[in-house]
């Protein structure tokens, strides 16, 4: 999910993988991620109807694979940024933690208009988290 700012600019970035692309894994992260009211525009997709359920505005119309990116330039491109991420910084990504770089990369992307506050904020988040084990983060 991408917010749009216009034609310039993309706004927060939130990617989540879902065991199935189905009504009911949609309405879960949409009531968990998206506010009520919003306007979302997707590629058309029967799974994305419940939208209107939370009171979005909902454009959803058919985008053929070869419009997608005019279509949709906000998903286009986060996507893209994702994989060249995702290839660039780690020589290999396991599906069993591909969420938690997911999360990283949103982390990154969410921020990266806030370099002049990231070394504070950075220091104060190390002071307050309590550390992890291995274990923990192997789950």
């Amino acid at each position: 999910m991408v917010e749009s700012q216009g034609e310039k600019r993309a706004g927060l970035v939130a990617m989540r993988i879902l065991p199935r692309v189905d009504r009911d894994s949609v309405h879960d992260v949409v009531a968990e991620e998206i506010q009520p009211g919003q306007a979302i525009r997707t590629d058309g997709l029967s799974v994305y109807d419940p939208l209107t359920t939370f009171h979005h505005v909902h454009d959803g119309s058919p985008v053929p694979p070869h419009q997608a990116a005019e279509a949709l330039p906000w998903v286009h491109t986060v996507i893209s940024n994702a994989k060249r991420f995702l290839l660039g910084t780690y020589p290999g990504v396991s599906h069993r933690h591909l969420q938690r770089y997911l999360d990283e990369f949103c982390y990154r992307f969410n921020r990266r208009t806030w370099e002049p506050q990231l070394p504070m904020r950075l220091l104060r988040a190390c002071i307050a988290a309590p550390p992890v084990t291995y274990a923990e983060l192997r789950g």
